[in-house]
């Protein structure tokens, strides 16, 4: 009986350890919160470049229609509220030199440029911007029967639509088309008065650097 009273307080000695042990709490492994991917920006001020093609459709005239190569460049402002992207953009489009239909005697014409001002709206799905646009046109129109040419300026509309893909936080691509009417108008080209009139089917390819 003696020998076991100092065996049970050795074993009371060693289970108190142990039994404080148990009752620690476990250390919890530290996990970084989590955080949503960045969404793209498509708000500010952007300027570009574009270059592309300038279908002409032409009335009151013997050649009906000229298709050219077109270049030019843009600047805009944008503003995005959720996925919603709105805002305006001003271009100017030159066109250059092209294949238009077979050389008829008579009167024939030629769009020398085309600027316009217009509003976009659009949704982003992230980094890809679908959107329409419309707004104002003005463009030179070219008028020549034999040696005798004039130009003539007018005010018309536009309306498109378009997609831009942002490639950076500061570039992005984009194709666009747009349809550009300029009424008609009168020339004057000797004896006879001729009243023209075009239409446009522009499409453009170009980036934008956004600031």
């Amino acid at each position: 009986m003696k020998r076991l009273i100092p065996m049970v307080g050795l074993l009371a000695l060693l289970a108190v350890p142990a039994m404080a042990a148990d009752r620690r709490v476990p250390v919890q492994q530290w996990q970084p919160a989590y955080s949503q991917p960045r969404t793209y920006n498509w708000n500010g001020v952007y300027v570009g470049a574009h270059a592309g093609a300038a279908f002409d459709r032409f009335q009151g005239v013997a050649r009906k229609s000229r298709n050219e190569a077109l270049f030019g460049g843009q600047i805009g402002y944008t503003v995005q509220s959720g996925r919603l992207v709105t805002g305006l953009e001003a271009d100017i489009s030159i066109n250059g030199i092209g294949q238009g239909s077979k050389r008829t005697v008579g009167t024939s014409a030629d769009m020398r440029y085309v600027s316009t001002l217009k509003a976009r709206a659009g949704v982003a799905f992230d980094r890809v911007l679908v959107y329409g646009l419309a707004g104002a046109a003005y463009g030179s129109l070219k008028a020549s029967n034999g040696p005798i040419s004039k130009d003539k300026s007018k005010l018309g509309y536009v309306v498109g639509a378009g997609a831009e893909y942002g490639i950076t936080d500061n570039l992005s691509a984009k194709i666009e088309y747009n349809y550009v009417s300029l009424g008609k108008q009168n020339f004057q080209l000797g004896a006879g008065r001729t009243r023209v009139g075009v239409n446009e089917h522009l499409i453009k390819t170009g980036l934008n650097y956004r600031f």
